[in-house]
This record gives structure tokens, sequence and C-alpha cells, in this order.
């Protein structure tokens, strides 16, 4: 799944459902997880995920997406019934619907909210060195996911994995993976002087991030 798309989503959309405060979805979210865990019962997980599904309809969010983002907890979960003897689907199929239902809840936030909005309503509920770690968390996911597909298509382009040599293709892809690792701290150190530079203080302000960016 492309992070810069989901992002993508997160901040261009215009629906009632992106416009809603963070904070709101957010305490929303805890609420629905809450409600699904605290009732065993799949009916009540059926319609939370009913309502879920429509709300994302309505919003606008790519299906696709959704769906592929829905389908991820379901391959834990096929792991673990191949896992247990004598499952039955009976067994596994509530379990099934609580999980997507759950899922929904937080893909939802995800898909409408962007990540310097989350983080902002987070630090008024939690240390911010703990937010701050997090949001840093996240963008190092951006750091290494445009290191790893620049180098992959360098590799490519010049025969670097040739699995006929494999002494050869091991010695390319251990380079691969140092370059990797020494450009994602370059950028990261680069990041940091960035914020260091425009006054960041340890603490996430989402409206401040948000223009950053936009500025960028």
């Amino acid at each position: 799944m492309d992070l810069y798309y989901i992002d993508y989503v997160a901040v261009s959309g215009r629906s009632w459902l992106h416009r809603l405060p963070a904070g709101v979805k957010l305490v929303t979210m805890v609420l629905v997880i809450a409600l699904v865990l605290a009732i065993p019962r799949w009916p009540v997980a059926s319609v939370v995920l009913g309502v879920m599904l429509l709300l994302a309809i309505s919003a606008r969010l790519p299906l696709r997406t959704l769906a592929v983002l829905l389908g991820y907890p379901l391959i834990f979960l096929v792991i673990l019934a191949f896992s247990i003897k004598h499952v039955t689907v009976y067994a596994i199929l509530p379990l099934a619907v609580r999980m997507l239902a759950i899922t929904a809840s937080v893909v939802l936030v995800v898909l409408t909210t962007s990540y310097p909005a989350i983080f902002g309503a987070l630090g008024r509920i939690i240390p911010g060195g703990l937010v701050t770690a997090l949001f840093f968390t996240y963008r190092s996911l951006f750091i290494l996911s445009t290191s790893i597909t620049n180098v992959r298509t360098a590799l490519h382009l010049r025969g670097g994995m040739e699995w006929r040599h494999p002494l050869a293709a091991l010695k390319n892809l251990g380079a691969a993976l140092a370059h990797v690792l020494v450009h994602a701290i370059e950028l990261s150190q680069r990041m940091a002087d960035n914020l260091t530079i425009r006054g960041f203080n340890n603490r996430i302000n989402s409206i401040g991030l948000i223009s950053s960016r936009q500025s960028n």
C-alpha cells in the first residue's frame, strides 16, 4: 500500500468527515472499539461495520484503498485459523466481523485525518515527548519507503539482482541496504535540522506543521 496515497487522501479530502475535528474522530474511534470489545456479539459488530462503511461511502473515500486496508488483518486471522486444530467457520466468522469493525473505525480516521492533526490532538492528552516520537516514526516510514524504492530501481536498471550469480547478488544487496541506511540517517538529520531552524520545541503543533508542509 502506497503511504503517500493514504496521506494524500487524508489531506486532500473535502468531505464533511474530513472537516470534522481530529479529536472528535479519535474519541469516536475509541468508543467504537470499546463497544465492539465490550459486547462480544457479531450482530453488534456487523451493525458497527455497516455504519463505518456507510460513513466511508458518504465521505467519498476510495473503496479499493479501503478494501485493501481492511484486508490486512484478515491475513493474520487466516494464519490463526490454520494454527488451531478443529476450528470451524462458525467460530472464525464472528471474530472476523469484530476485527473488520474495529479495523474500519481506525481506517476511517486514518483516511480522513492528516497525521499532523492526529498528533496535535494526541498531544493534548499524552506526553509531548511520546507524541514527538510517534510523529518522527511516521515520517521515517516515508523516508525509508523513498530510499528503498530508489535503490530497488537502481539495482534493477544495473542488473544487480541477478540470482544466477548469488554471491554477486548478495554483495550488491548488502551494498544497497547500507546505502539505504546511510541515506535514511542523512534525511532524518536534515529533517531534524529543518525543524530546529523553524523553532521546533519538542511539541507537535498541528497547525504549524500543516502550514510548513503546504509552504514546501
